[in-house]
């Protein structure tokens, strides 16, 4: 995720390289796919995963393979997708289609979506929780909306905003989140010279931070503990806490670890088929 995701380094295996077809004067040798999941690659060795090739077969091995890999990344994007759905508490379905495959030949690559508004894509968000680099708990991506409440001057660099999902005022999605709408209303809010999006006074909400570093009389909370909150007539509600450290999440996905398994699992009865079809 992030530019690790196109990245590929060599990582040697005890099996054999890609698919190579027969040299001219030489012994055919069987090959196989390189796969390439997230930050490293994978290799196979056909005749380990299928048992010893007959002239027929290696003739047919970089086609049938071609086929295999095809194959494989269509059912690999449904294996992560479920593998999502398992270790991710409700994730959307952007989250849940975001799993990419390409087959290059003999190379099948196996990735993250890097597609997504204003960097708000797969591969960004779902870094921090990956397994990729063998550390444990990493910095929790920043939101889209913790950047734009910094870019308004309303906090510096230190303040983290972290909606308060428990809280009367929060509307929430199917998926438990703020829904976007709501993002939205409340930076309004904080850009507008007054904190109200629109009607009179006393009958709309005034959205306010504290604190607010823009001054002029903002961010005056008194005893309210650091966030952003909502208040009409009596009613106060807080929407979104601070926190003054960069939040840390679980490494949990373990995505080069899932890819490299159900290919071991699937690729051997892929193959297989898909040579039986290639010798008709």
């Amino acid at each position: 995720m992030t530019q690790a995701s196109h990245e590929r380094h060599n990582v040697t295996r005890p099996w054999n390289c890609v698919f190579a077809p027969p040299q001219p004067g030489k012994a055919a040798r069987a090959t196989s796919p390189t796969l390439v999941a997230m930050a490293r690659s994978i290799e196979f060795d056909a005749e380990r995963l299928i048992g010893q090739l007959n002239v027929l077969q290696k003739v047919q091995l970089p086609y049938a393979g071609n086929q295999a890999l095809k194959e494989l990344g269509f059912k690999m994007r449904g294996e992560l997708a479920q593998y999502m759905a398992d270790v991710f508490d409700n994730p959307v379905p952007f989250t849940l289609r975001s799993p990419r495959y390409a087959v290059d030949g003999l190379t099948l690559t196996v990735r993250i979506s890097t597609d997504g508004a204003k960097g708000q894509d797969p591969a960004r968000y779902l870094y921090p929780v990956s397994t990729e680099d063998g550390r444990g708990g990493k910095p929790a991506y920043i939101t889209r909306f913790t950047k734009a409440v910094r870019g308004m001057g309303v906090v510096d660099s230190s303040y983290y905003a972290i909606p308060y999902l428990q809280g009367r005022g929060v509307r929430k999605n199917a998926y438990g989140n703020m829904t976007p709408g709501q993002y939205q209303q409340v930076l309004a809010g904080l850009k507008a010279e007054n904190g109200r999006t629109g009607g009179k006074r006393g009958s709309s909400w005034r959205y306010f931070s504290v604190p607010d570093q823009r001054g002029s009389g903002r961010g005056r909370g008194g005893n309210l503990k650091p966030g952003i909150y909502r208040a009409k007539s009596n009613d106060l509600q807080m929407l979104f806490g601070y926190a003054r450290k960069h939040p840390t999440v679980p490494a949990v996905f373990d995505f080069a670890g899932t890819v490299e398994r159900k290919s071991q699992e699937l690729l051997p009865s892929l193959l297989s088929k898909a040579l039986a079809r290639a010798l008709g």
